[in-house]
C-alpha cells in the first residue's frame, strides 16, 4: 500500500506544470484576443447609402401606418411594446398558426430594410431586375422591408399576398395585410405591384385556428375580405393549383423569389418545408418533386436565388440587428451596414503559442522529475 501511494504521488508530481508556464500561456491567449480585436477590419458596405435610404424610408412608412391605425380607432395590442400599431391580437378570425411576440416586435425594426438591400445585392440583383415576393400576414414588417428595399434599388417588385397570419401579425380583419400594403403604396413609400391576393391559412382556403371553438365562418370571412380587396383572388380547392397559378401570375423574367412568413403556397406542405434554409439561399438543399413543394423550391429548381424570411432571430443575428429591442433600434444604427473580418491567422498563431507553452511546460516538468 505504501509503495502504491508513493507511485501515485510521483505520478502527480510529474504531471504538474509549473506556474510560470501557465501564466505565460494565459498571457499569450489574452494577447491573441487583444490583437485579434484591434486588427479586426470593419468596412462600410458598398451599398450603405441605399441601405440607409431604405431603413429611413421604412421608419417613415411605419410611422405613417401607425397614424392610419390611430385614425381607424384601433387599439394597440398589449404585446406591441414599441407602439407601432402593426402587431395584431393573438387570436382573431385570421389567426392561422402560433407566433412569437418577440419575433414580431423584432421584425418591425427598420434596419431589416437595410438587411434586405444587402441580401438583394449579394444575390447580384441590379436596377431593372425583377423580384417576386410571396407574403402572408405573419410579418408585415418583413413584407414592408422587402418591398421598400426592392423599390429603393430600382427593382421591378411583384407581390402576391395571403391574408392568414400567425399570432400578433396582421391578424386584424379591419386592418389586414392588404390594407397595410395599400397604405404603403398610397403613401408613396414604395413602387410595387400587388398582383393577387388569397385567403391563406390551411390549404390557402382561409380559416383560422379557432374555427368552431370561438369563431365561426372564418373561411368565409377570409374569402369575403379577399373578394372586397379589389385585387385578383387566387382560390382553388387544391394547394398544387394555388401554387401553379402563382407561378403563372408572377410570370417570366423573375430574377429572385422572396418568401415572407410561413404560407404553405410559398413553403410547401410537407416535412421537407423545414429543411429549406433561412436567409439568402444560393445553394438549395435537395429539391423534392411533389407538386406541393411550394414556390421557394419551385424557383430554387429554376436555379434562382431565394430569400427565405421566417426565422427572425436567426436573421437578426446574421445581420447584426438587435433582437427584441425596446425601445426600437434607430434606423442606420446597426451592424448590418458593415462587413467585419477578423485576423484569423493571427488568432491561430497566438492560440498555438499558448498551447505549445502548456505542452512544453508539461514535458519539461516530466523530464525534471525523471
Amino acid at each position: 500500500m505504501a509503495d502504491y501511494a508513493c507511485r501515485v504521488f510521483r505520478m502527480k508530481k510529474t504531471e504538474k506544470i509549473k506556474l510560470p508556464y501557465i501564466v505565460l500561456a494565459l498571457v499569450l491567449a489574452l494577447s491573441g484576443v487583444y490583437f485579434g480585436i484591434i486588427t479586426t477590419d470593419i468596412k462600410e458596405n458598398d451599398c450603405i447609402e441605399t441601405q440607409k435610404n431604405a431603413a429611413f424610408k421604412m421608419a417613415d412608412a411605419e410611422a405613417y401606418l401607425r397614424d392610419k391605425v390611430i385614425e381607424a380607432g384601433i387599439e394597440f395590442d398589449f404585446e406591441d411594446l414599441n407602439q407601432t400599431g402593426l402587431m395584431g391580437p393573438e387570436f382573431t378570425e385570421l389567426t392561422s398558426t402560433p407566433g412569437n411576440p418577440s419575433a414580431k416586435r423584432t421584425s418591425l425594426n427598420p434596419n431589416f430594410a437595410a438587411a434586405i438591400v444587402r441580401y438583394y445585392t449579394d444575390a447580384g440583383l441590379k436596377k431593372g431586375d425583377t423580384v417576386a415576393i410571396g407574403t402572408s400576414g405573419s410579418f408585415p414588417g418583413l413584407a414592408i422591408a422587402s418591398i421598400i428595399a426592392g423599390s429603393e434599388m430600382g427593382l421591378d417588385v411583384r407581390v402576391i399576398a395571403s391574408l392568414g397570419s400567425s399570432m400578433h401579425g396582421a391578424t386584424r380583419p379591419e386592418f389586414n395585410i392588404f390594407d397595410i400594403l395599400d397604405h404603403l403604396k398610397d403613401g408613396g413609400f414604395a413602387d410595387f405591384d400587388l398582383l393577387a391576393v388569397s385567403p391563406g391559412g390551411y390549404n390557402d382556403e382561409g380559416g383560422g385556428t379557432l374555427e368552431g371553438v370561438i369563431y365561426f365562418g372564418t373561411k368565409e370571412l377570409s374569402q369575403k375580405i379577399c373578394a372586397e380587396s379589389g385585387y385578383y383572388v387566387i382560390l382553388h380547392d387544391d394547394l398544387a393549383d394555388n401554387i401553379q397559378e402563382r407561378l403563372e401570375i408572377f410570370g417570366d423574367g423573375i430574377d429572385m423569389f422572396v418568401n415572407v412568413g410561413g404560407a404553405s403556397t410559398n413553403n410547401g406542405a410537407s416535412s421537407y418545408t423545414q429543411s429549406f434554409p433561412q436567409g439568402l439561399v444560393l445553394d438549395p438543399p435537395p429539391i423534392p418533386t411533389t407538386p406541393y413543394r411550394g414556390l421557394s423550391y419551385e424557383y430554387a429548381a429554376q436555379g434562382l436565388p431565394v430569400l427565405n424570411l421566417l426565422n427572425v432571430r436567426g436573421l437578426a443575428d446574421e445581420n447584426g440587428i438587435m433582437y427584441d429591442p425596446v425601445p426600437m433600434e434607430e434606423p442606420g444604427n446597426s451592424g448590418v451596414y458593415y462587413s467585419i473580418s477578423y485576423n484569423i491567422p493571427l488568432i491561430i498563431i497566438f492560440l498555438l503559442l499558448s498551447v505549445s507553452t502548456i505542452v512544453f511546460g508539461y514535458l519539461k516538468g516530466r523530464k525534471h522529475e525523471a
